[in-house]
């Protein structure tokens, strides 16, 4: 446990530092793709620390019944994660633990990175059919946890459409229907970046709907973002950019790119339109120097 709480302390002290850290894309990448590679192995794999959208509805149910505190201690380090969760989705959205902590999470942007690795053609979903489909996963959310209170058995078993049981707890070693289904949504995922997570992830849903209520926006927008600049949106492969500018963080999952491209001054048309006024007033000075 003491890994794991270490490594939420330096996560924290990543995004409180995110706009400095984002300076430097080189150092940010590898830091996200080193963090990612850990979160998979060591809280996936070996703590078995994959949080999951039972652990919600278990917590309902508790509250409902009379919370007692002792059932969620059984397991330090689904708690250790699920109260840092929670803290942080007041702070920076769910995008920290969806984009940076969530096991099968890191395993689909592995995946999505093997497919453009094998030059596997990326499906962008449009538009309209977008904000259409990432409803589904609420809809799942609300039908698990509307169920858990009639039937708690019923509920954990249609559950299984998180593929974490399959992917994480088991590794893949189980009956061939929950593998070819876990499979296929990584197969998916080389095709539609993180298409489990955008459209069908109860989990997301859920903290989605408590990150609606974070108390910051981090995420730093100028005033030509999306008028008429499109460069951030056109780059975030999970589509939480929308055509004015604005930051959906109920999708966002806090990769930092569009913080990235805001920074580089040979990306940001922000940046590149000051730089243009800035060399014309220099020949304008030199001009009226010299007459």
């Amino acid at each position: 446990m003491t890994i794991l709480v270490a490594s939420l302390v330096v996560l924290t002290v990543f995004f409180a530092r995110q706009h400095h850290y984002s300076r430097y894309p080189k150092l940010l990448h590898r830091f996200r793709w080193g963090f990612l590679f850990f979160t998979l192995f060591f809280i996936g794999f070996y703590a078995q620390g994959q949080l999951s959208v039972v652990n919600i509805f278990t917590l309902l149910l508790s509250l409902y019944d009379g919370f007692e505190i002792g059932t969620f201690l059984l397991d330090p380090v689904i708690f250790i994660l699920w109260t840092f969760t929670f803290i942080t989705l007041f702070i920076w959205g769910r995008g920290l633990f969806c984009g940076w902590l969530c096991p099968f999470g890191a395993m689909q942007e592995m995946a999505s990175w093997l497919g453009k690795t094998l030059r596997v053609r990326q499906r962008k979903v449009p538009e309209a059919w977008h904000r259409r489909l990432i409803h589904l996963k609420y809809l799942i959310l609300v039908g698990l946890v509307g169920t858990s209170f009639h039937s708690l058995t019923l509920a954990e078993q249609l559950s299984e459409v998180e593929p974490f049981k399959t992917s994480l707890t088991l590794y893949f070693w189980r009956y061939w229907p929950f593998v070819v289904y876990a499979v296929g949504l990584l197969v998916a995922g080389m095709f539609v970046h993180k298409f489990f997570c955008r459209y069908l992830c109860p989990l997301g849903a859920g903290l989605a709907v408590l990150g609606k209520f974070r108390l910051f926006s981090w995420l730093e927008r100028v005033k030509l973002c999306g008028q008429p600049c499109q460069t951030c949106k056109n780059q975030c492969e999970i589509n939480a950019i929308r055509t004015d500018g604005r930051i959906d963080y109920n999708e966002c999952i806090q990769c930092l790119e569009c913080v990235v491209i805001l920074r580089d001054d040979t990306r940001c048309v922000d940046s590149l339109i000051q730089q243009k006024r800035q060399r014309r007033a220099r020949i304008q000075a030199v001009n009226v120097g010299v007459s």
